[in-house]
């Protein structure tokens, strides 16, 4: 295989029109487990686009599609399937969606009684899981007939949508790891913005310099101790690893470091107490009517996504930017599709779920009213449609992927099965330690400990 650096750093030294981004992300390869391609008929046969503009008739169907995502998501989520509805008047769509923290749980007892949607928004966190649970269905024998996947990037496809041979989720957009960052704060005391490239430190003295002119008005920076992906994330930064194969993989010492750094700068005053801290988990919300960063209670929150940019900037218009993940050894920030769309395995309309997939991510229709809201399409003929339509917060968001890109960044590692629980086991123990209630050393030695039973029970 490739080395996926190399590829990178192959793709990222060409300079390409902006409409063509997709050779700079979608073309640089994917993280995951799985060496495999999707199959023959997914990549010799298939078309540019499946029945996304054909008005089909035939027996009544309904499906049910499930996302998440903040208000403004809904909103161009459900023109979307009212013009899908329009087209293909045999079959009715019915939305199911919340934020991130609320789709989790409810799919997961949808699941349990075997009840889940017919297309459900899938992200990379758990699309291995789901897949190897034979929750998801293989959408292979609908490409290049109902689902198109011509014109997305097959590596993607092979790499991260891809598990066991099966085809499990289509890619609907790129995305990278960020901060998100208040100016508004700044401006307010005067204080000048983190650097595009910071490092820790250099966040931290930022945070200082907050606090030394607005007191205990703002803290500076989002206390991200609790969430495994920002610990996966500063693990990368130093050279070091989240998972080896359906293990843990990292130093103890990066934990311990990790948790040290948190610690100090709760008790300096530059990130929020703990009690504060938790009223704002789960970080992953991507709602800016839930979190601390709209609400003016951090200046620097983080990690997110890029494809969360439209949602904080529709209520903070000019007052939101970001930066990149902060650099060690390495830049912190990586790259991923920035969700899935998968079908469930039980589905008794497997045809038109990929159908309504097919009209999501391929078709012209979709992309008018979706436009960027869940990042840059992944499908480049869909970019290139919208390129002309690109906004300043657009351009900001290409300009914010071609600079990650060629920073070197790692790719997103989901994780062996059993990710999803150890996600959450990190958070419960990492907040016993934020309260006092467990020292580091004790913290670090029952991660280790019960993580490694997860994934024992899971592997």
């Amino acid at each position: 295989m490739m080395n996926r650096r190399t590829k990178l750093s192959k793709w990222c030294s060409l300079a390409l029109p902006m409409a063509l981004i997709t050779g700079l992300i979608a073309g640089c390869g994917a993280g995951g487990n799985t060496e495999v391609s999707p199959s023959s008929s997914a990549v010799e046969s298939a078309g540019a686009s499946g029945s996304g503009t054909e008005v089909s008739s035939g027996d009544k169907v309904e499906l049910r599609f499930s996302w998440w995502g903040s208000q403004g998501r809904h909103d161009r989520t459900i023109k979307a399937i009212e013009k899908f509805e329009e087209l293909h008047p045999n079959i009715k769509v019915k939305s199911e969606y919340s934020s991130w923290d609320g789709y989790w749980e409810k799919l997961s007892t949808q699941v349990a009684a075997n009840n889940e949607p017919d297309v459900m928004q899938m992200s990379v966190l758990y699309i291995k899981e789901y897949s190897e649970r034979s929750i998801l269905a293989d959408l292979n024998p609908f490409a290049g007939k109902e689902l198109g996947v011509a014109d997305l990037n097959a590596d993607i496809l092979a790499n991260q949508g891809t598990v066991g041979g099966k085809l499990a989720g289509i890619p609907m957009a790129d995305n990278a790891s960020v901060l998100l960052i208040n100016k508004g704060i700044f401006q307010q005391a005067g204080v000048e913005l983190p650097k595009l490239d910071s490092t820790w430190e250099e966040i931290f003295e930022s945070a200082r310099q907050l606090k030394t002119k607005l007191g205990g008005n703002a803290y500076g920076v989002f206390d991200s101790a609790p969430s495994l992906e920002a610990f996966m994330y500063y693990l990368f930064s130093e050279g070091d690893k989240l998972y080896d194969g359906n293990k843990l993989g990292y130093q103890d010492d990066n934990l311990k470091k990790w948790l040290q750094m948190w610690e100090d700068a709760r008790k300096e005053g530059l990130a929020p107490p703990a009690n504060l801290t938790a009223s704002f988990l789960p970080l992953s919300n991507a709602d800016p009517n839930k979190d601390a960063l709209l609400k003016g209670g951090v200046a620097i929150m983080g990690p997110t996504w890029i494809a969360t940019l439209p949602a904080y900037e529709n209520i903070m218009k000019d007052n939101v930017d970001m930066i990149s993940y902060p650099r060690g050894q390495k830049t912190g920030s990586v790259l991923q599709t920035s969700m899935f769309l998968s079908a469930s395995a039980r589905s008794k309309h497997p045809k038109e779920a990929a159908m309504l997939i097919d009209f999501l991510v391929n078709t012209e229709e979709a992309a008018d009213l979706l436009e960027t809201e869940r990042g840059l399409p992944e499908n480049k003929k869909v970019r290139e449609y919208l390129s002309p339509k690109f906004t300043d917060r657009d351009k900001k968001m290409i300009a914010m992927l071609e600079h990650v890109s060629g920073i070197e960044p790692a790719w997103y590692d989901p994780g062996p099965k059993g990710a999803g629980e150890v996600t959450k086991l990190f958070e419960q123990i990492v907040q016993k330690q934020q309260f006092g209630q467990a020292t580091i050393d004790q913290a670090v030695a029952e991660f280790r400990s019960q993580a490694d039973k997860v994934f024992e029970k899971n592997n």
